[in-house]
């Protein structure tokens, strides 16, 4: 199998006959539409229209490689594009292709130019770009995997998965996309009986119609409620790879550890770039059930109400639209600090894990409020569950929330590296945060300190403390970062008493407010809020990508007529009568 150059399958999409029509098929029906998808098309049919989505949006970005290799303002602002919440799936298809594979491969452009063919293809999405580097039996210990790439006489390499645990879990693999795919694959290098450590190889896995030779994938079932992508477990039987395929220094590092973070410093990009969707989600969301509940009405006699007018309709929508708004300025200037430590890798990444656990809280704002849409929130076809659904799988997504969070804490703890103080600590938010973290540390003292992380009373005091602690520095960061670029007075202060709502019993215990004066102040702020929401809804961009039947009549009517239609043989009125 020829990997890298001139492979003759891998030709630009235009040369490919039959499939090429195939594809433009589906791009000129479907990949723009509004409200049509292929929900009872077959498992291909579905795949390859996420694809062909996910290259259509990777075509309008414009990106080049250079702004993808240095995070320019543009590569950020993709990430940032309400089409997220058109088709989460094919979003996430594009963000991997463009971050992790062709991100990962811009670092080596200029050592390895003819890498550039391969790269420009990429660009164009003639190829779809996959990153594989965690296996069955290794996620975040990814350091350890299994799979090698022996080095042969002749300078080439077999890659081999040698044991069930060495399987590479999840990315896409199979020809259903049906476009070549090439993956950036961490193998262990060995080179005669040495172990070189883990190396970065690029490797082609399909040619658009097959599997390669030696190359196994085995798709997983489509997660429930989400679009189909075809997750895999694959696997390598001896396949061989030319010498150019090395992406890595084939010596062995001096620091194994430093050279692996090296390798895979694309992740931290992923970790913030990725949890950006939930804005997006929480926009679409908050405003799908917006319409609903202002076209919903409840009947009282001869009056009758929106169900926007009641509390416990319109607080849901209104902290998941506090929140869209807020987490959009956090994240911006998280991407601002995380440029800005450019020498600084392990600050960098807590800084993206931080507002990672942040966007997190996007999946159960978006359950709650599909519940205030009643038997029609729970639907796919309302946009609400998919991009719960979807978005939830954000949280093992570039690392595991809750063990980013134990590592994060038991660093901070540690003081290996320092992170944004707070910049008016006699603020609520940074009252608790300050008291959390005394707490731990007092703790960590108490149970043998930071050398002692690897023990069980570390593991049992510091770890359950580890999320709690840091989506509190998140809430305080997010605030901050509202006041610096200058959000919404109202929306400030609602979204700070929306967090702390989440712990209003720590609050009141600790005298920092009283339950009925914070009840009282709530109430005020969503009522001034409530108009600042309803007239930013007109005038966001997220409708236009908004397809849920349920905002409008005509919508509805329309869903309503797609509906199959089963139904008794026509009879005189006179013979209508039970079978029973």
């Amino acid at each position: 199998m020829r990997v890298l150059l001139g492979h003759s399958k891998w030709a630009p999409a235009g040369q490919r006959g039959a499939m090429s029509q195939y594809f433009s098929h589906y791009e000129t029906l479907l990949v723009t539409s509004k409200s049509t998808d292929i929900e009872n098309g077959t498992l291909s049919e579905r795949v390859a229209l996420e694809h062909a989505r996910a290259r259509s949006i990777c075509r309008a970005s414009g990106l080049t490689l250079e702004d993808i290799r240095d995070l320019t303002d543009k590569f950020w602002d993709f990430h940032f594009d309400p089409i997220a919440a058109r088709d989460m799936t094919a979003f996430i298809i594009a963000t991997i292709h463009l971050n992790l594979c062709i991100g990962t491969l811009s670092h080596f452009v200029s050592s390895k130019p003819y890498f550039r063919n391969i790269v420009t293809r990429l660009l164009r999405f003639e190829a779809c770009g996959e990153f594989m580097l965690t296996e069955i039996g290794h996620g975040l210990d990814a350091r350890n995997l299994e799979t090698t790439a022996t080095m042969r006489q002749d300078g080439s390499f077999t890659l081999h998965s040698p044991s069930s645990s060495s399987a590479k879990a999840m990315p896409p693999t199979t020809p259903l996309c049906t476009m070549p795919r090439i993956a950036v694959v961490f193998a262990r290098l060995l080179v005669y009986g040495e172990d070189r450590g883990v190396k970065t190889f690029l490797v082609q896995l399909t040619d658009g119609d097959s599997m390669c030779p030696g190359i196994t994938s085995r798709p997983l079932p489509t997660r429930p409620g989400t679009r189909p992508l075809d997750h895999s477990i694959t696997t390598f039987e001896n396949v061989w790879l030319p010498a150019d395929s090395l992406l890595s220094d084939p010596a062995k590092a001096v620091d194994e550890r430093s050279s692996f973070l090296q390798q895979i410093r694309r992740v931290s990009v992923g970790t913030l770039s990725l949890s950006i969707m939930g804005v997006s989600a929480l926009k679409a969301g908050a405003y799908i059930v917006t319409t609903y509940s202002q076209r919903r009405y409840v009947c009282e006699g001869p009056s009758r109400s929106p169900i926007l007018a009641f509390s416990t309709q319109h607080r849901p929508i209104l902290r998941a639209w506090t929140y869209s708004i807020i987490l959009e300025l956090y994240a911006r200037w998280t991407v601002s600090n995380f440029m800005s430590l450019a020498g600084e890798a392990s600050t960098r990444h807590a800084m993206a894990v931080i507002f990672k656990v942040a966007a997190m809280k996007a999946p159960v704002m978006l359950d709650d409020l599909s519940e205030r849409c009643g038997w029609q929130g729970l639907f796919k076809h309302n946009q609400l569950k998919e991009l719960s659904l979807t978005f939830q799988g954000n949280t093992v997504a570039e690392g595991d929330c809750l063990v980013l969070c134990i590592r994060l804490v038991s660093e901070l703890l540690g003081r290996k590296y320092d992170i944004p103080e707070a910049q008016d600590t006699s603020s609520p938010l940074s009252v608790r945060e300050a008291s959390l973290r005394a707490y731990a540390a007092r703790e960590v003292t108490r149970v043998g300190g930071y050398t002692a992380h690897r023990d069980r009373a570390f593991d049992q005091v510091i770890n359950p403390l580890s999320r709690p602690l840091v989506e509190a520095i998140g809430e305080r960061m997010a605030v901050e970062a509202g006041k610096y670029l200058g959000a919404d007075p109202h929306v400030l202060q609602l979204f700070e008493y929306f967090c702390m709502e989440r712990n209003i019993d720590w609050h009141v215990g600790n005298d920092i407010t009283a339950r009925s004066a914070f009840g009282d102040a709530m109430s005020q702020a969503c009522s001034a809020a409530l108009p600042l929401m309803l007239r930013s809804h007109q005038e966001s961009r997220i409708k236009d990508y908004v397809y849920a039947p349920i905002v409008s009549e005509a919508g509805w009517g329309r869903f309503f007529s797609g509906l199959p239609v089963f139904e008794g043989p026509e009879e005189p009125v006179s013979t209508h009568r039970s079978r029973l």
